[in-house]
């Protein structure tokens, strides 16, 4: 019974410090979005600099599930938990990195000649991740499994538009030399953004294998 009462304090424990590391995830993707709207360096940078305390989590929370693993030998449910928060750290840990590559990119297009404005939608791709990715962490937090299905059926709608902005951004390409460079490094915003919600699609399909004890059909 001593064993039981001790692998949930270690499960409550574990699931605050995702908590913590989720929150830190979604606050470099709205300062990443504000600094590509304002063309703010200095929270571009800000973001960039934080990307190893969010590196250092993921680390302390996986040595964290190997010990619960180790010491807990857990089963059938509780195995089913903690082999997802695995997976689902992981999924967090790629999209911090992607706020950070969206800052570098905004760093560069600062220092370039400001001869094309960023299109709105470029905007509009990154907001929509950013809300994908709040509405996984609020299903992970409830264990909602509606919600978790919900923001799968989202990333179509991202994949659209990321392939629209591809096609209008490689127009200009072609059509506007001179502006190649700040044309690339908007393409590559919008597919950091089109990644982030791919990430954030994994996160509420971890929360729906921890709720359904199943892989679903869109599951690799």
């Amino acid at each position: 019974m001593v064993t039981r009462v001790e692998f949930n304090k270690d499960m409550q424990q574990l699931h605050q410090e995702i908590i913590r590391m989720g929150a830190l995830v979604e606050q470099a993707i709205n300062d990443a979005v504000r600094a590509l709207t304002d063309m703010d360096i200095e929270t571009a940078q800000k973001v960039i600099d934080g990307d190893d305390q969010i590196d250092e989590m993921e680390r302390a929370i996986d040595l964290h599930c190997i010990e619960i693993i180790a010491r807990q030998q857990p089963v059938a449910s509780d195995l089913r938990d903690v082999t997802s928060t695995l997976k689902l750290i992981t999924d967090l840990e790629r999209i911090a990195d992607h706020a950070s590559d969206i800052s570098e990119r905004v760093l560069v297009l600062e220092q370039l000649e400001n001869k094309v404005a960023v299109p709105y939608d470029i905007a509009t791709i990154i907001q929509m991740a950013q809300n994908m990715l709040k509405g996984a962490l609020d299903a992970y937090v409830a264990r909602d499994e509606q919600k978790a299905k919900s923001i799968i059926l989202m990333d179509e709608k991202v994949d659209t538009l990321y392939n629209q902005l591809k096609d209008y951004l490689s127009h200009l390409m072609s059509v506007d030399s001179q502006n190649v460079k700040q044309l690339v490094e908007m393409l590559l915003i919008c597919k950091y953004a089109e990644r982030v919600a791919d990430h954030a699609q994994n996160v509420a399909e971890w929360v729906l294998y921890y709720v359904q004890g199943r892989f679903n059909d869109h599951q690799h």
